[in-house]
């Protein structure tokens, strides 16, 4: 088999594609998805190949997911092999940031490469959610430069700033939905807050973007009355819905049972084998999250202690890290 197409380029083979190459699919199968997709009547979600190949009758729901996590699997041991040669598209060189007198990121060096899902990990109190903010702009570093695409962010207008964080979108740990809107508001959100979309074009934008995480006819309800893992596949709707170019997500799994925490994984990765979208998870789920990133970070005591492809990393013998990812009570790190 040809190898996957790398990370490191955003145009990949089309999906059907990759399903044939893998065995999920036959030719003929795929010819009458791509017929069913060419169909004026086929728009919207329902437009996917995923879908066509579910509706067709070709695949079922756990086929379909089997595939898209197989052929991310392969992706990742690509990306190990051969690691993106792009530019990255943020960077933090030297960042050091002081919170009530305690040196909570000291000396951070890393790279977010692009058209990959990089994870960042570590102990509780390790810095991994300010991370995410200096990256976004949220927070200015009391000394070290931070860039997206090699422009230094500390130099830029409020204004251009501002333009530049339209690029993103972040999902916060709690979802941080407006309890006083419905799901169909919360999601249209920042679409009127921040675009100049008029709102008959708003319409099918979050309509579409509440079916591709699965909650198509839940627009009306409010978010008290969703249960935790509905609340976070709003949360991920909303931040699909501007179309960005990097998402950042901060606890995604958080309070989240073993069952919703794998089909947010499994969203998540669906979300990224049909978008390439660069994406930027802190999470606590480990060792799961290693099958979920191309690449890892591993913040310890405000430093980089590992960078690189996930399963590179999973293989260190740093012994920090093999006592983190396997929960051992006896090692460097000091919990009791």
């Amino acid at each position: 088999m040809a190898p996957p197409p790398s990370p490191d380029h955003p145009s990949p083979q089309l999906l059907g594609q990759r399903f044939l190459k893998a065995g999920c699919i036959t030719q003929p199968q795929l010819d009458d998805a791509l017929a069913a997709q060419s169909s004026p009547l086929s728009t919207g979600p329902d437009n996917l190949i995923g879908r066509i190949l579910v509706r067709l009758g070709y695949l079922s729901p756990p086929q379909l997911r089997a595939c898209l996590v197989e052929l991310f699997t392969e992706e990742c041991r690509y990306y190990r092999d051969h690691p993106p040669s792009s530019p990255p598209i943020l960077a933090m060189r030297n960042v050091e940031k002081r919170l009530d007198g305690r040196m909570v990121l000291n000396g951070i060096d890393l790279e977010i490469p692009r058209h990959c899902i990089t994870a960042i990990i570590g102990v509780s109190g390790g810095g991994k959610s300010v991370t995410l903010k200096h990256l976004i702009g949220l927070m200015r570093p009391d000394r070290g430069q931070i860039s997206i695409d090699g422009e230094n962010l500390q130099s830029l207008s409020a204004k251009k700033l501002q333009a530049v964080r339209r690029r993103f979108s972040l999902l916060f740990q709690g979802g941080a939905l407006f309890d006083s809107l419905n799901v169909y508001d919360n999601v249209a959100f920042p679409l009127r807050e921040t675009t100049p979309i008029p709102e008959h074009e708003i319409r099918p934008r979050v309509l579409q973007a509440l079916s591709e995480v699965n909650l198509a006819g839940m627009d009306a309800k409010f978010p008290d009355e969703l249960s935790g893992g509905m609340s976070k596949r709003v949360a991920l709707a909303r931040a699909l819905v501007t179309q960005p170019e990097v998402i950042l997500l901060d606890e995604p799994t958080a309070g989240l049972d073993p069952i919703i925490e794998n089909s947010i994984h499994h969203l998540i990765c669906d979300t990224f084998m049909r978008t390439k979208t660069t994406m930027v998870i802190i999470s606590h789920a480990v060792p799961a999250i290693f099958h979920w990133c191309h690449h890892v970070i591993v913040l310890h005591q405000g430093k980089v202690r590992a960078s690189g492809p996930a399963l590179a990393v999973w293989e260190s013998s740093d012994p920090v890290i093999r006592q983190f990812i396997h929960g051992e009570l006896d090692g460097p790190i000091r919990v009791l």
